[in-house]
């Protein structure tokens, strides 16, 4: 079904999960139900909504800015709107989902049902979703890791207030032990240069997905995809220091896709732009 009403789409792909973000057209659609969860969150005002209908919820309001629906796997629905809109949607896998429960909260699978919702606000899933937005707004500046980490909380939240039954949260055990740590920072160090996914270090750990960015925050202060950061720039730093390497060079070797991105992460993390950096030394 080609989806004539959308004028304006961009995406970001994650292992189990697609964030689509999109501009629709005026539309009636009636829609059959597909093999993935469907989270969308508006993102844009003066919605004129006619209707919303997803299994036996419906509404008939307009939408404002910051309201949700949720469309469970193969239920069926009808939307009606009269606006041009902006919206975030997440299509996720209902794979990934009951993978997430059992890492969670032990929730068998049978158990992961997760709720038709219309019209309704959260502000977690609202903060989540401007989140998101911003990393559309710069290019994706933030990467995989942190993207990853955001539908970490997510998925938590959504399977706490928006599933049937709702998992039971296993308590932390403390900081991660140094013979896990330490083959996560071997790993990391040795590939810079390119992306990194929490499933990569998750399983080097051999620790589930959740909990190893838990344990991890809790060992270092700080989340995964922070302390990847920090180690890029410091290696950027060690770079410019040999002045060897164009810093479009540098860029690559530390993991950023090109050097306007990489500039804006070393001038966060520095303080000043790279030209800058070499220029005091």
């Amino acid at each position: 079904m080609k989806e004539t009403w959308i004028s304006e789409r961009r995406m970001i792909q994650l292992p189990g999960l697609t964030i689509d973000r999109h501009i629709s057209a005026p539309n009636e659609l009636e829609f059959p139900g597909c093999k993935y969860h469907l989270l969308c969150i508006l993102l844009s005002d003066h919605n004129q909504q006619k209707m919303t209908r997803i299994g036996e919820q419906e509404s008939q309001k307009s939408q404002a800015k910051g309201d949700f629906w949720i469309c469970p796997a193969k239920m069926s629905g009808i939307w009606s709107w009269n606006s041009t809109d902006e919206s975030l949607t997440f299509v996720i896998d209902p794979l990934f989902l009951s993978r997430m429960a059992e890492e969670v909260g032990e929730l068998n699978e049978s158990k992961v049902e997760l709720l038709s919702t219309v019209n309704a606000h959260d502000p977690q899933i609202e903060a989540i979703a401007r989140l998101f937005q911003a990393e559309f707004d710069t290019g994706g500046l933030g990467g995989h890791l942190y993207a990853e980490s955001l539908i970490q909380v997510l998925i938590v939240h959504l399977l706490r207030q928006y599933c049937a039954f709702s998992p039971k949260i296993k308590p932390d055990v403390g900081s991660m032990p140094n013979n896990r740590l330490q083959p996560v920072f071997d790993y990391i160090h040795s590939y810079l240069d390119r992306p990194l996914l929490l499933a990569e270090l998750a399983e080097i750990s051999g620790i589930s997905q959740y909990y190893f960015c838990r344990l991890f925050k809790q060992s270092m202060g700080v989340a995964p995809y922070q302390y990847v950061l920090q180690q890029r720039m410091e290696k950027a730093k060690e770079l410019l220091h040999q002045r060897k390497y164009a810093i479009a060079e540098i860029a690559l070797l530390v993991g950023c896709a090109d050097q306007s991105r990489f500039t804006r992460h070393f001038k966060k993390y520095v303080g000043v732009t790279p030209r800058m950096f070499l220029s005091k030394k």
